[in-house]
This record gives C-alpha cells, structure tokens and sequence, in this order.
C-alpha cells in the first residue's frame, strides 16, 4: 500500500480470517451437520446451522469493526538518541460505535492495544531513536476480534508520522572569536551587533516616535534633527556556531552543540544557533533548548 499520512480501511484493504476458536467452532458445527445428514436429526441439523450462523454473524460484525476506520498520522516526540521515542496515531470513524478492542502489532513494541467506544481515539506506539534524525513509523499490523473473539479481521499499514532524535551530548571545547568588538564597526557586517541602549553607535534621522532625550541637541542648534543610536554588543559566547568546532566531523559538531545549548540552559543563559543554512535566534529556556534540539535533529533532513 502506498505511504499516506492518512488511510481509511475499505473492503480492499481488510483480510478476515478466523481465529483458533473459530476454526474449531466451524470444525465442529460441519462435524455436527455430518451426524444429521447421516441420522436424519432435525436438532443436529439446526444446532449445525446454528453455529454457522453465529459464525457468518461473527464475519460481519468484525468486519464492521474495521470498515471506514481512519488511521491519520499525528505527532512524534523529540528524544534524545537512545531513548524512546513515541508516535500518536489517531484512529476515528464516522459512525459513533462501540468498535470494542483493537491490537497495533509490530515487533519492535509487541502489542498495543485500545478500547474504542466513540468518535475517535489515540493510540501512541514507542520506538527506540538508534540515530540522529527522523525516526519512522514501521509497516504495522491493525487487528479486531471483538465481539466474539472467533474471527479476526485485519489490515497492514505503514502510516506517514515520524518521531524526531537529537545527537547525544558530548563535550568539545569550543574556539570563540578572538577580540572585542568595536563601537564603529559597521552593523550589517557585525554578527555581534544588535539594537540596544548601552553603548553609542552613531547619528541617524529622527523618526517619529523617538525619544526626545536621545536628541542630539548639538545638532539641533544646526537645524540638523538627529537622534543619538545605541546599541548592545552580543558576546561571541552566546553564540553557539558550527565553525566553532574546527576539525570535527559533522555528526560531531551537532553533539558538540548539544552539549553546550544543554549546558547555556542549565546556566540560565541565553543564546543563539547557527548552523548552515539554519539560524535559531537567540533566546532562553526549555522552549529554546527544544527549538534547537529540533534545528539538530532535522539538520541535513530538510
């Protein structure tokens, strides 16, 4: 079947075979129906019929089960390479039904199994995070046996939806840039200018809005209405970059940068990321520790 982010199950997609118990129960009722047609027994005859029957119902009500479900590919986790990671799966109907216990199969999770009694509901499946980068959901085996648990109906799928796993922290000294950075420095060309109200940087137009204390009244009194700008020099230790680790290969330059965005969080510290072609503007916290775990984990994949 082709890889879509959603499937519904039709007739075309659904196998029904039945189960141990209904093997046997068919066994049985062909053994039943052998003894009246050899007997001329009418209560053989219907006690055969009957188990048949229950059996034919049985094909159709599990079939049920599966016809016009939804499987739609959610959200997957952002972990760290080694550990588990979990991918949402929401299944749904239109027709709100008891579709009773359904098993998602695959070897690498064993069996997960939910109860749907409604509209809709989530199902979540781990996976472990080998390596860096995108981790997609296997080819899975969807399954129903209720309500009688003697036919099993089923449906293999491999849905859309995939985890995310970031590099392992490991520590490399990083080599920062050398020197300060002067007030003159042309900012479009500085990487370690922003805006701010620390240090003087020179003289522009007024704008409407200005602050009137930032006037420079020297020129004022030349008929020349400028104002004074300021700006903050950003350290080059808050920059996290990837030319900082010279030398190392790129699987290790990104565990480099784990470590040392894991460590600026720890320290209340904030932060920027700059990896080719990716920037993750500075910031601090949990958020921003998670968008650049993210930036780390998708590099290369985009």
């Amino acid at each position: 079947m082709p890889l879509q982010r959603s499937v519904t199950l039709n007739q075309a997609r659904i196998f029904i075979v039945p189960t141990l118990q209904g093997g046997i129960l068919l066994l049985v009722a062909l053994l039943i129906l052998l003894l009246a047609i050899n007997f001329d027994s009418a209560l053989n005859y219907a006690l055969g019929f009957w188990l048949i029957a229950m059996l034919w119902a049985s094909v159709h009500l599990t079939y049920r089960n599966l016809s016009g479900l939804c499987i739609s590919g959610q959200v997957g986790s952002l972990v760290e390479v080694g550990q588990m990671a979990e991918i949402s799966l929401l299944l749904s109907a239109p027709r709100n039904q008891n579709r009773g216990l359904f098993e998602v199969i695959h070897k690498q999770w064993g069996v997960v199994s939910v109860a749907m009694n409604g509209p809709s509901v989530t199902v979540r499946l781990p996976l472990l995070a080998q390596a860096r980068g995108p981790i997609t959901a296997p080819r899975f085996r969807i399954e129903s046996r209720f309500p009688f648990g003697l036919i099993v109906a089923w449906s293999n799928l491999k849905i859309d939806v995939q985890a995310w796993a970031y590099p392992l922290a490991v520590h490399y000294d990083r080599q920062l840039a050398g020197g300060g950075h002067e007030a003159e420095q042309n900012p479009p060309n500085d990487p370690f200018y922003r805006a701010g109200s620390e240090d003087f940087h020179s003289l522009r137009p007024y704008v409407a809005g200005d602050a009137i204390h930032r006037l420079h009244w020297a020129s004022f009194s030349r008929d020349q209405l400028v104002v004074k700008a300021f700006t903050d020099y950003q350290s080059a230790n808050d920059v996290l970059d990837w030319d900082q680790f010279p030398g190392l290969a790129d699987e290790a330059r990104l565990s480099a940068l784990a470590y040392h965005s894991q460590l600026m969080t720890e320290q209340h510290q904030a932060y920027e990321l700059r990896l080719p072609g990716t920037v993750v503007c500075a910031d601090q916290g949990p958020e921003q520790l998670a968008r650049v775990h993210r930036a780390l984990a998708q590099f290369g994949y985009d």
